[in-house]
């Protein structure tokens, strides 16, 4: 063991000490270096062992002969300067400002002190300073212990000081002594680094177990593909490993050759290989500590194992030997960050310097520190650095040195030969950046100039041939990654491509979906998703919801507490990433396991045809998909999960599109001509960009005054200089420099910087309360001249805060701190750059105000426009269309984000940044342009201004409509409004004439050119006289009462009279078929029809769309004429040719029931036939296979009615048996024996039947018939007479049977199988006997559903089908239908099944209905608003239930279980009755009348969450929509009468408009008084109270000579639509009033028609006129029979004058009836008895016996005969 200082010398001269010095230096070996080195550090001498060293042990160390010794070695009075002074530096300690307190300095400095035994007296620590601490001492012997053992202690790492020895007595010989000491230290350390180091262990078992594993391989036989490849992976893993450590031990012999290199000094080391190249160039003077930090650092190197340290050597020998080098390493391999390193060690650069290009600024920054780090001590002061900007001024003198590549560019263009640069290193080539472009397409002209240039690409993914192609075929080193072996699974989506649901696409819902599929299957390990955007990040976390898993964001706009939240563990939950393609390469996520690839990017494209910049997303490139599913395999194996096919990545592009053919060229034209290079065109690019996009950046330089034209050849303008000098985008510089014109320095910086970071400031992240709160804080910024001055006004106020309070100021305004910090670097930059190289001195003052309107105002604005004169759009006038792209004539909508939509009118002429396309397309950061600005633009703008202000869309508002009108101008779905505007704009030629209709303003808004409005207003009002006509016309049929036959209809119309009253049996109404493809408009079809038929329509009913049978298709719908001649007119004609289309009319089977509305019922379908060919008498059974013989025994022998039968086998068949002989019968006869006999109900029995047909009646006759005869047998529950349809088919000539169809009511099936089983074996009138009816035993009823509704009950359908299927009488099947929906058959031998089985379903598909008291047509038609409809999408995810609306009857049903649809039912009436009263509680904040900035005075007086205003009104809460400018009130009405109050007061405050006239009130024309609860009338829309309309209708119906009603108001004296009555009057009341008005119909109806002769019936009938005779009328509501000419009982065979008399007095019709006849009066009762023939004796009616000869009265017969015997001689039977 060693001392901790060598033995005592320090008596001896000088002479000895260097003999001794000499003699070491000699014999000092590196084979037996252990025993001639310096003693142990760890060895503790004890005191008196430490005294006995110096020479007089009477002294105590560092005693001085000139100081006089204390007691107890007390200190002197004076002390001299010590011989040699230690000091400690602190660790980088000119690079670092980071220092231990005090108080932990002197504790570690004095700890460190006894460790090496120095004496307290020598240490001293002062409080400040580089120094840390310092030793001194007056014997060297001591000095030079000291620093060695400090340097010891250094390099095992008990501290971090830097000896440094200070010697005030200089002897060269001590000096050679210390180097010789520490050199023997330090390559000691190196041998037991490359021995035993704790790296070089780790490193050796990961070499042993790779081998270990390759081995075990190795022994397998028959390896699979799979194994086969994972164990070529760990041998490539392994022999990495093994080069690195080779790596390492390279360096240190490296090292060691330095220290062994000087003075002799030798050791045996092997030779270095032949041809190798140093790592390190170490020369001169020994610097430990740079020694030791590049020993460490390759400590470092080993451990942290990146794979491009195992490739230094042979990138030094390629680097070395060629000129050009291309280095493709993968993501994580350290190339960024190692290369220059490995360049500047090895002496590469020379004296020169390094340059290493990033395509951004924060990532050269970043990399800069990164290496200046890692290098630390390593090289000298200041030889790392980042130039993140260019400036003219300043040279490069760094060694390396780290700059964006836009910056280099800038360099080359002061300095064409980049002297002083010996190498260039281009980074992240694979991003393919303009600039990079660029730089590579000059780089390659200076090489061949400049041959001591080396020149290194760099890239992850790049296409590395076309970079070496392009480099005249330079080498190419790939450097393999460390990542971990990744499992691709290809798992492409069902849904289809591109489609788009809510602004949201298809492939988001599918990578949540894939998300849950994962969550749910697989093992531990971090989800990692790429989606394109950040709404589609926020859609897809807030639909992952699963407990033990937390949805994570991922996007660009998060501040970094948000996005250090993917870094963070938590426990027991699984990380659920869902990220934009920052993830792809910008952050590394640890742990991340499976990744889920879209496989879609959003992307900026320059599009030169358009000369727009879009953002759109498209497809990833194939290096992108590798770059994702590489993220899964950082830490451990992984899996990728592609939602995309095999097939899809082969057809993507190799690597993304280049930059230069995606972007602008403006800045690159520039630099280019700025360089000379007139021909563009042929310049040398890696990918040369499409000449149509040269041309248009030279169009656009031109605009901007940067370049002319001069003979044919392009030259920079002064001002081009000025922007080449600023290296900015030409706009972007435009924009600067113009500013400066108008001494607005400042701002024109400032607008350059926030243009730059325009889309990251406003924040707008977190749920849907949190960015409706983000866009009321907005609005308080918003400026009115647009998003520029909105984005001006918030780095202005952010700028004019004390630093302290920025973050916190941003916070709570929504803003994003990050940007606005990223701002004001560039302002910064830019306020640097100007000055340099403009000599421009940036004012640090603003001249413009956002609160005050100035002159400065109207510069900015100018300033804009010439910087985007390009970018200009106009206004079209119509708010669907948007904007009008000035260069392309496409029209866009502003974006949301847009500051203009804070305000209530839009800018006639707006510039624009860019255009945006994702789902549609937008105008991003926008500014408002005055319309003389476009003329003062030189050059002029590249468009006509004037033409394009002549096709500015023209407003024209046609009003005096109601409500009524404008809704059926609309048509259902708005069908009739989109048809009208398609021929308008056909009319025209012009696709952006559109119409707007405002049901609640009644006003129709056209917007038209002005050449084109009046045609467009004339197709308008033609409309709306149609169905002004059809309102005035419209009827309701009424059924004067219910019963069977043909009951009289009553067509009940506008002024609540009667059109029409039809007693005799004709029809009125019509079935109207379209056979056509094309869709049809209906009112240009009824329009025809009226033209054609020359007759009014009074009732319109529409056929729903998605008819359920396939014989239904093409029925349109069903119309009804005023008189029946029209109807009749209509069928005789049955076939019209409309629009090359067929039009068919017959009469309708199915009457009644109202205008828009038919009775619906639930169909039951039943069949029936009658044969058509006489039986030949001979017909055919057949039998189950294998029974014939057992069916012959018992059918032997057979007698079936009279006939005895024959029967025979069928010797041409094995299962038939042939029956003769059976005459007339019938299938059904012979087969009911037949199934007796044998006891089976599984035969199939026909009969043989002649070859012609008889003669049968028409299917029309037929059809009549069968009608009559079922609905006779149905009449026991009174049904309408459409209860039942009837359709006979025409029969084809092969037919041998006729075949009809029969639906009826489902509610009838008991009464509907009566009379079908009756019908049964009859036969029409006019068939043969032997012509049958056979009902089939078979009823058949299809219910359909959309798919929607099946989704949401499949599993309670197929609970309910297989429910069905157990039971026995009926059957059911499901089946799709080619639109998607789904359709459940029932079929069952008899109809109660078949109804049963049908209500259950429709119980279950239809829905149950939604009946609540407050649900009013107002109430429900919120439902059909964007925010109704939201809301029932969520109530429907909420509860996983379907909400069926019907909007044109406006109910509501609910499909699903009974527990879900409680809950949404529930959850339904809260959350509309809730949304009504919002909506009642409305203030709106724009309107024609309304100041257009009158929202940002709200919020600038009020605050963004109105806080000023509840202040004032408490307990009021408000919320303020800043999309619909529109403040929410949840209060009582006196609540929000206040607010409304408090916003007109500030609303007058500083409108023009002044304040609002006094509202005129209006009276009501009956009560004349001011009108409450006002209604207006449909037909004129004239206003009235609600109770006065009542009480004039109450009136009317107590006088039946008040019709018609008519309006009362002065010169109008209009009839009361239909409508009005329906909207004012309840079923009741509309009942009383069609009975009074038929009272007063038949009253003035001059004898026309009478009413039913018994009290109280309804039943009228037509009045035969004179010349008629009186035809019988029977009621058909009482069964009475009336004369239709007397009015009184049915009389047949006398006339009716006769039988009045008749009535008037009975006697004379017995005196006329008796003369000529034997007639006398019973005696008793005087009854008239006439007497034929026979005896005498007659008896009385009263019965009474009477002798005819002498009248005497008898009470018995017997005396009667007796008295004739008597008195008369006989009875008379021989008179």
């Amino acid at each position: 063991m060693r001392n901790s200082f060598p033995p005592s010398d320090g008596g001896r001269s000088a002479t000895d000490r260097r003999q001794q010095s000499s003699h070491s230096s000699s014999t000092n070996r590196y084979n037996s270096r252990s025993a001639q080195s310096s003693p142990p550090l760890n060895h503790r001498p004890t005191w008196n062992q430490q005294h006995s060293q110096y020479p007089n042990s009477n002294f105590p160390p560092n005693y001085r002969r000139d100081r006089n010794p204390s007691s107890g070695y007390s200190p002197p009075v004076t002390r001299a300067r010590p011989n040699f002074i230690v000091q400690l530096l602190h660790p980088a300690a000119a690079n670092s400002d980071t220092k231990l307190c005090f108080s932990t300095k002197k504790q570690e400095i004095e700890s460190l002190a006894l460790l090496c035994e120095i004496p307290e007296e020598s240490i001293h620590v002062p409080q400040f300073g580089c120094i840390a601490g310092s030793f001194s001492f007056r014997q060297w012997v001591d000095a030079r212990s000291a620093v060695v053992a400090l340097w010891d202690y250094r390099l095992q790492g008990k501290h971090e000081f830097v000896p440094e020895l200070i010697p005030n007595v200089i002897v060269p010989s001590d000096m050679n002594e210390l180097k010789d000491r520490l050199r023997d230290l330090f390559s000691s350390h190196i041998l037991s680094l490359m021995e035993n180091g704790e790296g070089v262990k780790k490193v050796r078992l990961e070499i042993e177990e790779k081998s270990r594993q390759v081995v075990s391989f190795s022994s397998k036989r028959g390896l699979k593909f799979e194994v086969f490849e994972k164990k070529k992976a760990i041998e490539a893993e392994r022999d990495l490993v093994v080069n690195r450590l080779e790596e390492f031990n390279n360096a240190m012999k490296s090292i060691l050759r330095y220290l062994i290199g000087q003075d002799g000094y030798e050791f045996d080391l092997d030779d270095e290989e032949e041809g190798d190249v140093a790592v390190f160039c170490l020369e001169g003077a020994y610097d430990w500590r740079r020694i030791h930090c590049l020993i460490r650092r390759e400590c470092r190197r080993l451990e942290d194992g990146l794979p491009i340290y195992a490739y230094r050597r042979q990138i030094l020998k390629k680097i070395h030997r060629e000129q050009i080098m291309v280095l493709i390493g993968e993501t994580g391999s350290g190339k960024s960050t190692q290369l220059v390193q490995f360049l500047a060690d090895s002496g590469v650069a020379a004296s020169e310097s390094i340059v290493c290009t990033q395509p951004r600024k924060i990532a050269a920054m970043t990399l800069a520190d990164r290496v200046r780090e890692e290098s630390s001590g390593c090289y000298e002061e200041n030889t790392v650095s980042c130039t993140p900007t260019f400036s003219s001024t300043e040279e490069i003198s760094s060694k390396v040195v780290y700059m964006t590549d836009n910056c280099l560019l800038q360099h080359y263009m002061k300095d064409r030969s980049l002297s002083g640069i010996s190498c260039v290193i281009i980074d992240e080539a694979h991003e393919r950046s303009l600039n990079t472009d660029l730089l590579l397409a000059l780089l390659k002209k200076l090489l061949s100039r400049r041959i001591d240039l080396r020149l290194v690409i760099m890239s992850a993914t790049a296409d590395a041939k076309q970079l070496s192609q392009y480099f005249f075929s330079c080498g190419i080193l790939l450097v393999n990654g460390r990542n971990f072996p990744v499992e691709i699974v290809y798992s492409p989506s069902d849904t289809e491509e591109n489609s788009v649901v809510g602004g949201i696409a298809s492939y988001v819902g599918d990578v949540v979906k894939m998300a849950v599929e994962i969550h749910k299957t697989e093992k531990e390990g971090t989800i990692l998703a790429f989606l394109t955007s950040q709404a589609e990040v926020e859609w897809a976390c807030e639909r992952f919801i699963t407990p033990s898993a937390i949805a994570l964001p991922l996007h660009g706009k998060l501040s970094f507490e948000e996005q250090f939240r993917v870094f963070q563990n938590h426990p027991g939950r699984r990380k659920v990433i869902f990220a934009t393609n920052i993830a792809e390469t910008s952050l590394t996520i640890p742990g991340v396991k499976y990744v889920i690839d879209s496989g879609m990017v959003k992307e900026s494209k320059y599009e030169p045809r358009t000369g727009m910049s879009i953002l759109k997303v498209c497809r990833v490139s194939q290096s992108s998909a590798r770059q994702r599913a590489g993220r899964a395999g950082r830490t451990e194996p992984g899996r990728c999960y592609r939602l995309y096919s095999k097939n899809d990545f082969d057809s993507m592009n190799l690597n993304q599109e280049p930059e230069i053919r995606r972007v602008h060229l403006g800045v690159a034209l520039l630099r280019m001509l700025a360089l000379g290079v007139n021909n563009i065109a042929e310049f040398n690019f890696v990918d040369a960009p499409v000449p149509e996009a040269i041309a248009m950046a030279v169009q656009n330089l031109v605009q901007l005054g940067a370049v002319v034209e001069k003979n044919g050849v392009h030259e920079l303008t002064q001002e081009g200089h000025c922007l080449v000098k600023l290296g900015l985008e030409p706009k972007l510089g435009k924009l600067i420099l113009g500013c400066f014109r108008h001494r607005m320095g400042k701002e024109g910086i400032v607008l350059a910087a926030v243009m730059a970071n325009a889309s990251s400031i406003f924040c707008r992240v977190g749920n849907f309360d949190d960015k409706m709160k983000a866009d009321r804080l907005k609005v308080q910024f918003c400026n009115q001249n647009g998003d520029l001055f909105t984005l001006l006004s918030v780095y202005k106020e952010w700028a004019s805060l004390p630093r302290e309070r920025r973050n916190k100021w941003c916070w709570e305004n929504s803003l994003n701190a990050k940007s606005m910090r990223r701002c004001e670097d560039t302002v910064k930059e830019l306020e640097i750059c100007i000055e340099r190289e403009l000599t421009l001195v940036s004012p640090s003052y603003w001249v413009w105000n956002p609160n005050e309107g100035t002159k400065h105002d109207k510069h900015l604005k100018m300033v804009i426009l010439a910087s985007l004169a390009e970018n200009v759009a106009m206004y079209t006038g119509y708010n669907q269309l948007g904007y009008e792209v000035a260069l392309t004539g496409q029209q866009v909508q502003l974006h949301p984000s847009c500051s203009l939509l804070a305000f209530g009118q839009k800018p006639s002429w707006v510039v624009f940044g860019e255009l945006l396309s994702i789902v549609d397309q937008y105008l991003v950061c926008v500014t408002a342009c005055d319309f003389e600005a476009l003329y003062m633009l030189d050059p002029p703008p590249p468009f006509d201004v004037s033409q394009m202000d002549e096709r500015r869309l023209r407003i024209k508002k046609v009003v005096g409509c109601s409500s009524t009108v404008l809704k059926r101008f609309c048509g259902k779905s708005n069908r009739s409004l989109l048809s009208i505007v398609s021929r308008a704009r056909s009319l025209c030629s012009d696709e952006r004439i559109g119409i707007q209709v405002d049901v609640d303003q009644n006003e129709i808004r056209l917007y038209a050119p002005p050449l084109d409005m009046e045609k467009v207003s004339a197709l308008v009002n033609d409309a709306l006289e149609c169905e002004k006509k059809w309102m005035h016309n419209e009827c309701l049929e009424k059924y004067l009462y219910h019963g069977r036959g043909q009951v009289p209809i009553a067509l009940f119309g506008s002024g609540a009279q009667i059109k029409h009253l039809e007693v005799d049996q004709r029809f009125l109404t019509v079935d109207v078929l379209y056979y056509g493809d094309d869709v049809v408009d209906d009112r240009e079809l009824l329009t025809f029809l009226e033209k054609k038929i020359d007759g009014s329509i009074c009732s319109i009913y529409k056929f729903a769309a998605n008819k359920q049978d396939c014989d239904e298709k093409e029925k349109w719908g069903r119309i009804t004429f005023l008189t029946p001649e029209s109807a009749m007119k209509a069928t005789e004609i049955q076939k019209f040719y409309f629009k090359g289309s067929v039009l068919k009319l017959f009469p309708s089977l199915s009457t009644g029931g109202g205008i828009f509305k038919m009775p619906y019922f639930s169909s039951v379908t039943a069949k029936i036939r009658w044969p058509r060919r006489e039986s030949s008498g001979r017909g055919c059974l057949k039998c189950p296979s294998g029974d014939i013989h057992r069916i012959l025994g018992d059918i032997s022998s057979l007698e079936i009615g009279t006939n005895y039968v024959h029967i025979q086998r069928d010797q041409q068949s094995n299962d038939s048996i042939l029956i003769s002989g059976l005459g007339d019968l019938s299938e059904a006869e012979v087969l009911d024996v037949l199934e007796f006999r044998t006891q089976r109900r599984d035969l199939n029995f026909f009969i043989f039947r002649k070859k012609y047909s008889v003669q049968c009646p028409s299917p029309t006759a037929c059809e009549e018939e069968l009608h009559k005869r079922i609905f006779a047998r149905m009449s026991a529950k009174n049904p309408e007479p459409n209860c039942v349809q009837v359709q006979v088919f025409e029969p084809k000539e092969d037919n041998y049977f006729m075949r009809a169809l029969i639906k009826f009511d489902g509610r009838l099936h008991f009464e509907a199988a009566k009379a079908l089983q009756e019908l049964n074996g009859e036969v029409l009138p006019g068939c043969l006997p032997w012509q049958k009816i056979k009902c089939e035993q078979l009823f058949q009823s299809s219910i359909i559903c959309s798919a929607s509704i099946y989704n949401t009950v499949k599993r309670q359908l197929n609970v309910l089908l297989a429910r069905f299927e157990r039971q026995k009488g009926g059957e059911c099947c499901l089946e799709p239908t080619h639109n998607g929906a789904y359709r459940v058959k029932i079929t069952a031998y008899a109809t109660r099944p078949v109804a049963e089985m049908r209500r259950e379903l429709e119980e279950l598909l239809r829905g149950r209905p939604i009946n609540h008291p407050g649900f009013t047509r107002r109430v429900l038609q919120h439902l059909m608003s964007r925010d109704g409809i939201n809301l029932m999408r969520k109530i429907q995810q909420e509860t996983e239930t379907y909400i069926l609306l019907d909007r044109h009857n406006l109910t509501v049903r609910i499909c699903g279980t009974s527990e879900k649809i409680a809950k949404a039912e529930q959850e339904l009436i809260q959350a509309l009755m809730d949304y009504h009263e919002s909506k009642q509680l409305e203030i709106h904040l724009r309107g024609p009348e309304i100041r257009p900035d009158l929202m940002k005075e709200v919020v600038k007086r009020f605050g963004p969450e109105l806080q000023g205003i509840k202040e004032k009104v408490h307990g009021v809460d408000l919320k303020l929509n800043t999309r619909y400018h529109v403040i929410q009130v949840h209060g009582s009405k006196e609540m929000r009468q206040e607010v409304q109050k408090m916003v007109n007061e500030l609303a007058r405050e500083k409108s023009a408009l002044g304040e609002k006239p006094d509202e005129i009130e209006v009276e009501c024309p009956i009560c004349l008084s001011e009108v409450d609860d006002g209604y207006s009338l449909e037909g004129c829309s004239h206003l009235f109270c609600k109770a006065c309309l009542l009480e004039q209708f109450e009136a009317s119906m107590r006088n039946f000579d008040a019709f018609p009603i008519l309006c009362s108001h002065i010169d109008c004296g209009a009839p009361i639509v239909l409508a009005d009555m329906r909207a004012l009057l309840s079923q009741e009341k509309l009942d009383e009033l069609f009975s009074a008005s038929l009272s007063s119909f038949v009253t003035s109806s001059d004898g026309k028609f009478r009413f039913c002769s018994t009290p109280d019936c309804p039943s009228v009938y037509r009045v035969a006129g004179p010349q008629e005779s009186g035809e019988p009328f029977i009621c058909g509501a009482c069964h009475s029979e009336i004369c239709t000419r007397c009015h009184l009982e049915y009389h047949p065979l006398i006339t009716c004058e006769r039988y009045k008399k008749f009535k008037e007095n009975p006697d004379l019709s017995l005196k006329d009836w008796a003369k000529g006849k034997n007639v006398k009066e019973c005696p008793i009762c005087k009854s008239t008895i006439e007497k034929t023939d026979g005896c005498n004796h007659m008896k009385c009616r009263c019965g009474k016996h009477i002798c005819w000869t002498c009248l005497d009265v008898f009470t018995q017969e017997e005396p009667c005969y007796a008295h004739l015997r008597t008195i008369h001689g006989g009875i008379g039977l021989v008179e």
